[in-house]
């Protein structure tokens, strides 16, 4: 344990106290200065460390490894060459203001890293929030995504099913049709009969004629439907390739949003690393 002595009790002095304080294998032994009030002494008393307005009697000590002189006064200088022991290591003052501008610019340096270490600090907490906020939005619209696939998966089930609907309608068209053009044929041959029984047959020569008509509406009825059916079909059709589209469109988001989460997963341990780094930083 290095045993050191203080001479001078200004700012160099308690610059110098804080330099050796945050030093291992050095003991402060005392601070010497005429000045009860200066910085150093008041600093000295608040560590427990003696003070003293002489210090000759303890320079003298042969148990003190070295005394560093701030005041940098010729006479006091002499003082300590004429009274210490000989093994005594003495910096002056040209050595202790080198320390003290080491211990100023050490201070300066710490201050600028708080700074830093605060701003640090500040943004990585933004960057985490923002990463969390993303995060939540994201999460969403995986969830909205996942919801709009499920969606588009029932919508084009419903698609298939009306597809197979008016296909069936088509059935059931045909059979239409087919009553129609029998029942023009019945109408037709009522009219021959009628037109052979001559007057007689003038009655049920009109009820022929309407049949024929019901049946001549019947089948143009049939072929419009059946224009309109060809037409839903094609646009059902339309729309199941839409909502197909949109499904897969929808899952591809799904996939592609719990990748962005999982990548923020990370952004988001990084900034909370920072963060705690910045804090610690901060704190020294």
């Amino acid at each position: 344990m290095l045993a050191v002595g203080i001479i001078g009790g200004g700012k160099g002095g308690l610059s110098i106290i804080q330099l050796v304080e945050g030093m291992q294998g050095v003991s402060l032994r005392w601070v010497a200065d005429l000045d009860e009030n200066a910085p150093a002494i008041q600093r000295a008393r608040e560590m427990g460390i003696k003070t003293d307005s002489d210090f000759i009697p303890l320079i003298g000590d042969s148990t003190l490894d070295m005394v560093i002189e701030v005041t940098g006064s010729d006479k006091v200088r002499s003082l300590i060459m004429e009274h210490k022991h000989p093994e005594l290591a003495v910096i002056e003052a040209t050595g202790a203001r080198f320390l003290v501008d080491v211990v100023e610019q050490r201070e300066d340096m710490i201050r600028k890293l708080h700074e830093e270490a605060e701003i640090l600090a500040q943004n990585a907490e933004t960057l985490n929030d923002n990463t969390l906020q993303i995060r939540e939005s994201m999460e969403q619209l995986a969830s909205e995504a996942e919801k709009m696939a499920r969606t588009g998966q029932e919508m084009g089930e419903t698609a298939k099913e009306a597809t197979r609907a008016i296909a069936d309608t088509h059935d059931i068209l045909k059979f239409i049709r087919n009553i129609a053009d029998k029942t023009n044929i019945i109408g037709l041959n009522a009219a021959i009969e009628a037109a052979r029984v001559g007057e007689a047959g003038r009655g049920f020569a009109v009820v022929a004629d309407e049949i024929r008509k019901l049946a001549e509406n019947s089948s143009s009825s049939v072929q419009q439907i059946s224009d309109i059916t060809e037409n839903i079909v094609n646009f059902m059709e339309k729309i199941t390739r839409g909502i197909k589209d949109a499904g897969e469109t929808a899952q591809g988001q799904a996939a592609l949003s719990e990748e962005i989460l999982a990548s923020l997963e990370g952004t988001t341990s990084i900034a909370a690393a920072l963060k705690e780094m910045a804090e610690k930083l901060a704190k020294m």
